[in-house]
């Protein structure tokens, strides 16, 4: 199967978000990826989800001090639907999250050093 041209290619953005919660509060990637996809879901629906299409791309969580960073890729154009949905985020395996949508860059490198400051 031949790759799509350029101009054919999806483009994405990269929403940098900060996570916060409370000391000890174990979340890991899989479990913020599948939240990410229920809010989507019951916020946008499915079309709107799909459209949207939500993936963690980067993700890291310090438990001892109960704050991280992730960076969520969006289809360029779904960026807004990307963040309300976002915002449905209050809690992940039954510890209370505080989520914060940092910038929105077209790479993930763009993100990471202009709005997640790594």
């Amino acid at each position: 199967m031949k790759h799509l041209p350029k101009h054919l290619q999806p483009r994405w953005r990269y929403l940098a978000v900060e996570l916060e919660s409370r000391p000890g509060a174990a979340i890991d990637r899989r479990a913020f990826q599948r939240e990410c996809w229920y809010a989507a879901q019951n916020l946008l629906g499915d079309p709107g989800s799909a459209r949207a299409d939500l993936t963690v791309v980067r993700f890291g969580f310090d438990a001892d001090s109960g704050r991280g960073h992730a960076i969520v890729r969006a289809r360029r154009g779904e960026s807004e639907p990307a963040r309300a949905a976002l915002a449905c985020l209050d809690e992940i395996d039954g510890h209370s999250l505080g989520l914060f949508v940092r910038g929105i860059s077209g790479t993930i490198r763009a993100a990471e050093e202009n709005h997640l400051r790594r």
